[in-house]
């Protein structure tokens, strides 16, 4: 089923000397311009398989409603992780199912979900706890946390600012990831967030 959903998603990325490289996923309605130079990467079975299904709108939301496991739709990061090292500041775009369907209701599961990462994530705690806030003239849900990863005998500080779009059975969620001190790129992500575009699909 997972492959079968991944498959769905149609990625379009086009650029010119012009105009900035994006990824667009017409099938869910979303778009945001790729940062020049960062690095994009997707399941390549999407890519491969970009036309060997046809399915209907209703078909495509019972298929994204079908799985209790969140989907990764594309990644971005700023450096290439082989060469490297530590943390990357990195964009990740995902999806999953949710049951409600109401702004409010889902600003208070995210925070619910927050408290549970206390138990697991150390040192964790809200920057900005979960809001409401507008893109593309769409409500949406906004929040920052911050918590300490351990790897081995290193310690880094964490940064994630996480926008959720709430659809139809479906959210849309973007994490932009960065180690605190080491560099900032909290002008980017803003900027990026501007060039969101939602539609009804």
């Amino acid at each position: 089923m997972r492959k079968i959903i991944l498959t769905l998603i149609s990625f379009i990325i086009f650029s010119n000397f012009y105009a900035q490289e994006k990824l667009e996923i017409k099938r869910i309605g979303f778009s945001i311009d790729i940062p020049q130079k960062w690095i994009f990467t997707s399941n390549e079975e999407v890519l491969k398989n970009l036309d060997n299904y046809n399915f209907t709108d209703k078909q495509l939301e019972t298929l994204l409603k079908s799985t209790n496991a969140s989907i990764g739709l594309a990644t971005l990061v700023k450096y290439d992780p082989k060469t490297y090292p530590g943390i990357i500041p990195t964009i990740k775009i995902r999806t999953q199912e949710v049951k409600t369907k109401n702004i409010q209701e889902f600003a208070s599961q995210l925070k619910q979900s927050g408290e549970d990462l206390k138990k697991t994530l150390n040192d964790f705690k809200y920057i900005d706890t979960p809001s409401v806030v507008e893109i593309s003239g769409k409500k949406v849900v906004k929040f920052s946390v911050q918590f300490r990863l351990k790897q081995e005998n290193n310690s880094f500080n964490i940064c994630s600012r996480s926008y959720y779009i709430l659809k139809n059975g479906y959210y849309i969620s973007l994490n932009f990831i960065e180690e605190i001190g080491k560099e900032d790129n909290s002008l980017l992500f803003e900027d990026l967030i501007k060039t969101i575009s939602l539609t009804d699909k």
